[in-house]
């Protein structure tokens, strides 16, 4: 056991460069940046929207042209307030995988690779090795 946990000792080091190469891979996978984009579109179409229907309210008449601009831009509004909420989610499993990635670390700074009892298995397969 003594001569198998000196070999696997030598190996603490692997332990240290597995781990630096998992969070590198890990860390790899890019991270959404928290964005306003979607409220500055949000804004211009609610402003745009508003306009049209002050200009409607001038004339007067509800005319055919402002009911479809008027559904046009609500649909568009939608469609961004639900791209809006996809990435919210995007970002919170984001922090969620941030958080497991630091436990992974945390875990994988402690592990002890030394044996504490005697495998025949393990040590036949070594002499084979």
């Amino acid at each position: 056991m003594t001569a198998i946990n000196n070999i696997v000792e030598d190996k603490g080091d692997f332990i240290e460069l597995f781990r630096k190469n998992v969070i590198r891979v890990i860390k790899a996978h890019p991270i959404t940046e928290a964005t306003t984009e979607y409220d500055n579109q949000i804004d211009k179409l609610q402003k745009k929207m508003l306009s049209i229907v002050e200009e409607n309210a001038k004339q007067g008449a509800v005319a055919e042209a402002f009911d479809e601009e008027y559904k046009s831009i609500s649909n568009q509004i939608n469609k961004l307030e639900r791209e809006k909420a996809r990435l919210a989610q995007t970002q919170k499993n984001e922090k969620d995988h941030e958080q497991r990635l630091a436990e992974m670390d945390k875990t994988l700074r402690i592990i002890n690779p030394k044996l504490k009892d005697f495998d025949q298995e393990l040590v036949r397969r070594l002499i084979q090795t």
